[in-house]
């Protein structure tokens, strides 16, 4: 590993785009939940989710209910909408491949004794699952997720383990991760250098895959 990696001892992983390539996976779900509404709904549901990366899918829900829709949305039809999103995804999350090199350095840091974490958008019971499911939670020493925002995830995980933010590195491909450890003094590093809301953000480190460490 080429960056200085040993600097920190302890990592946070997002899971989609960070982990596992499903970020279309997950954009071509939430565009087929709402093909009812017209194909203008539609691709406005993709942009809002391209852009709102690491937001749970339930506040996406809520978006876009009152703001594409301008209806009121209720916890059944929120319910309703995260059974139907779950049986669109789950599986092909599961089969989907890896981020090149990004479980050769997870191995890695975990032989050198360091801990390693997810923090994922994801709710929480279907992330463990899919972590669990794809024979790589070994490799976590913990995984969490919705309805927990990431900044408040990461701020458990610090105080429960007890690290310090300038020990501790964030891989992230959303605004909202980089917020997240910039809120608590974490080191960041962007995965996906196509990513246009990674490459919205000034002065940080972005890398195509972990490969590139």
């Amino acid at each position: 590993m080429s960056f200085p990696l040993g600097q920190y001892n302890a990592f946070f992983f997002d899971f989609d785009g960070v982990i596992v390539d499903s970020l279309d996976i997950k954009t071509d779900a939430f565009g087929d939940l709402f093909k009812e509404y017209g194909e203008e709904v539609v691709q406005e549901v993709r942009a809002y989710h391209l852009d709102n990366g690491g937001v749970s899918r339930y506040d996406k829900f809520r978006y876009y209910f009152r703001h594409l829709l301008n209806r009121e949305i209720t916890q059944e039809i929120i319910d309703t909408l995260d059974k139907q999103f779950s049986r669109l995804v789950v599986e092909k999350v599961i089969e989907a491949p890896f981020i090149e090199g990004v479980i050769d350095v997870v191995g890695q840091l975990n032989e050198q004794g360091r801990d390693c974490f997810i923090i994922s958008a994801t709710p929480q019971g279907e992330i463990r699952s899919i972590v669990e499911r794809r024979a790589i939670e070994h490799l976590f020493k913990e995984i969490v997720g919705s309805p927990q925002t990431k900044s408040k995830n990461l701020e458990y995980l610090l105080d429960k383990y007890k690290i310090e933010g300038d020990n501790a590195l964030y891989f992230g491909d959303a605004r909202s991760d980089y917020l997240a450890a910039q809120e608590h003094s974490v080191a960041f590093i962007g995965v996906g250098k196509k990513n246009q809301e990674l490459n919205s953000i000034k002065g940080i480190r972005v890398i195509s895959d972990f490969k590139e460490l």
